[in-house]
């Protein structure tokens, strides 16, 4: 495809590997100068690429718009909206989120992502030799982060590239399932519903899942002037449970400089508090370029560990509480290794330090 040759063209992708460890690094950078022709060109559609997809949760918003302001003063805008709508219903009622999803395999490795990743320019770092595809894995990402851009570094074939044939479902918010338009890019890019039917479903189908422990409450803490880093795991043993159950590996994930990408106001945490806990909303006023979600240009290390084998349980048995303290805590402990060992790194001073709570 043209589009795709344009693309590979621009060279934005870096490929090494470690002929003695097995390591591997996929790192990204902007090849066009600003000021060229090319360049100018590329940068509108990277800035036009990026500025669509980070607002995607406004689709459904920006299309209401669209029908009240077109459709009240024209019965046929109104009646191919009411046509569009009942075409869309069965797709947005048939509760693919809560089965294997609805990946859209061609838009998720498409080399467009790249514009993206170079963009920050990320970087991502699996520590190990390539993973046993045969096996199931539970990738944990912390910290959250307020909209979790790095879930956009692996896409593009970066996975693929990453950890060939590991077959993996994200575990996404359930809200996120209920907006047009924010619904069918998480299903095309490969999240299900974050509830534990569905992950158990994800892992008895034999494929990895990837979730963020920490959860939306990990947004609040997503502070860039902040030198500590707060993942909150202390607690959270579900998604271990879940891998000892169905015999899944754990894989730590870290991702450095996302909490760089966006300038926050801090609401009072008494008001945070009471809205989430009343309403279920996370309050949080933050923003990016020009005001908007469009984030601030900020290098980005995803680091990804070792895998943790989960104990094996004898048949028709559930795992123990000892057994889940025991692998939580080595989990701990190697997500706090991660970030220790990387931080330098990816751009972290020695001051910047990691609290889990």
């Amino acid at each position: 495809m043209p589009l795709e040759k344009a693309l590979d063209a621009l060279n934005l992708r870096r490929v090494k590997v470690d002929e003695k460890t097995g390591a591997c690094e996929v790192s990204f950078r902007w090849t066009q100068s600003s000021l060229s022709p090319m360049g100018m060109f590329w940068g509108g559609v990277q800035l036009a690429w990026g500025f669509a997809l980070v607002h995607y949760i406004f689709y459904g918003l920006f299309a209401s718009i669209f029908v009240y302001a077109y459709g009240r003063h024209d019965w046929r805008v109104l009646a191919a909206c009411v046509a569009a709508i009942a075409l869309y219903l069965p797709s947005f009622l048939d509760g693919s989120e809560f089965k294997l999803g609805r990946p859209w395999d061609a838009l998720r490795t498409h080399p467009i992502w790249a514009l993206s990743q170079a963009y920050f320019p990320a970087r991502l770092i699996r520590t190990t030799p390539p993973l046993d595809p045969t096996k199931k894995y539970v990738f944990g990402w912390h910290p959250h982060g307020i909209l979790i851009l790095s879930r956009i570094h692996v896409y593009g074939g970066v996975w693929e590239t990453l950890f060939p044939g590991v077959d993996v479902r994200v575990l996404g918010a359930s809200p996120m399932f209920k907006v047009p338009g924010c619904r069918e890019i998480c299903l095309w890019m490969g999240a299900v519903d974050a509830g534990r039917k569905t992950a158990e479903r994800v892992l008895r189908a034999g494929k990895s899942m990837a979730v963020y422990p920490g959860g939306s409450v990990e947004i609040f803490d997503t502070d860039p002037n902040s030198r500590e880093t707060r993942c909150h795991l202390a607690r959270r043993k579900g998604f271990v449970k879940l891998a000892i159950a169905h015999g899944a590996s754990l894989v730590p994930v870290f991702v450095f400089g996302e909490k760089r990408c966006y300038r926050r106001l801090n609401v009072p945490s008494k008001v945070r508090h009471w809205l989430l806990r009343t309403l279920k909303i996370p309050l949080i006023v933050f923003w990016g370029r020009w005001f908007t979600w469009y984030p601030i240009a900020s290098p980005q290390t995803v680091v990804f560990g070792a895998p943790i084998e989960a104990p094996e349980l004898d048949p028709g048995t559930e795992p123990t509480e000892t057994q889940v303290d025991e692998l939580h805590a080595r989990y701990t402990a190697a997500v706090v290794e991660l970030y220790e060992k990387h931080k330098a790194d990816a751009g972290y001073g020695p001051e910047e330090t990691l609290k889990i709570v």
